[in-house]
């Protein structure tokens, strides 16, 4: 068998993309094969505890305005510093906050 040593961005690119299969690609963009990577019992613990959270969640369309929004912010002023993308965002769930789960009838 084969091997291949990852460098410590692919790496990082694979383990942030938890426990979801990463396509691995050539440097023209051509399919090469995928990676599957196992969840620890950790991240299932994780995964558990973000599902049962009651948000706020947010749609596709939600998620994509806000990073069009974001970027189209970044552009306009050059860059930000992380209080300033903070305050940006809060006044983007102001105009359109995430959805909350209604709470289970006992």
């Amino acid at each position: 068998m084969q091997e291949m040593i990852v460098t410590e961005e692919q790496e990082r690119v694979a383990f942030q993309a938890f426990g979801c299969p990463v396509t691995v690609r050539d440097s023209s963009g051509r399919v090469l094969g995928y990676v599957e990577s196992k969840l620890t019992p950790e991240q299932i613990t994780e995964l558990k505890r973000r599902a049962a959270s009651p948000g706020p969640w947010y749609t596709g369309v939600q998620v994509q305005a806000r990073l069009r929004a974001l970027q189209e912010e970044w552009d306009r002023t050059c860059g930000f510093d992380e209080a300033y993308r903070n305050q940006f965002l809060a006044r983007l769930d102001e105009a359109d906050p995430g959805h909350f789960r209604p709470r289970e009838q006992a």
